[in-house]
């Protein structure tokens, strides 16, 4: 009896979590990361990288402070020339690996990239979990034809880029492509400790309530 009740207790308390969790990131998305801290993201008209078949271009950012954050959705100013294609790309985000794109923790696809420099959005099935003040890295890749990842602004920093599955080529000093990570502040384990421990008081209160029920019926004559 002892075992089972802990066991429900602790599967109260991960639900309620979740629940908190799932709120947290369905509202109030303020912008994590990105070239400009801006969303949608700005760009200039014409001023664009390249993204081909082969080359793929990485840009590194810090995540905002006052975190952890739950990340979500991604903006980025994109189009492609007129008969060339390059309708689909991805956009991934990878932890900072000495200096290089490390792991990939997050892939936002997008299609429907058309001839007019529009800012397009994509969002996560599952949010990825992102540290305040770390470096993280976004590269953006296509299949095929070319995708034009308008700048941002007059955004200046660091860039990178690769020939197929070749060594990364720095550039310092250089334009920043435009591009905007969405999500929420983290729930602080307080808020998170609280609802969990309101859900277990009002389980107590439910068994208790039934056990002196049944108390009672039982000692009817």
């Amino acid at each position: 009896m002892t075992t089972t009740f802990i066991s429900k207790s602790i599967l109260i308390f991960v639900l309620a979590s979740r629940i908190v969790l799932a709120g947290s990131v369905d509202s109030g998305k303020v912008v994590v990361a990105g070239s400009s801290l801006e969303a949608p993201p700005p760009f200039w008209e014409d001023s664009f990288w390249g993204i081909t078949g082969n080359i793929d271009r990485a840009f590194p950012f810090n995540a905002q402070p006052f975190g952890p954050y739950f990340v979500t959705e991604l903006q980025v100013p994109v189009y492609h020339y007129e008969g060339l294609g390059g309708f689909s790309a991805n956009f991934t985000i990878h932890v900072d690996d000495s200096g290089i794109p490390g792991a990939e923790i997050a892939r936002f696809d997008m299609s429907g990239i058309s001839t007019s420099q529009v800012v397009l959005s994509s969002s996560l099935l599952e949010p990825v979990l992102f540290e305040s003040n770390e470096r993280y890295w976004i590269v953006g890749s296509t299949l095929s034809g070319q995708v034009n990842w308008n700048l941002g602004d007059s955004t200046f920093g660091e860039a990178a880029f690769r020939v197929g599955d070749g060594e990364w080529v720095f550039i310092d000093d250089t334009n920043v492509s435009g591009f905007a990570l969405l999500g929420t502040p983290v729930p602080e384990p307080s808020t998170l400790a609280f609802l969990a421990l309101s859900g277990l008081v009002l389980r107590n209160r439910r068994l208790a309530s039934r056990y002196r029920q049944k108390l009672e019926g039982s000692a009817l004559p």
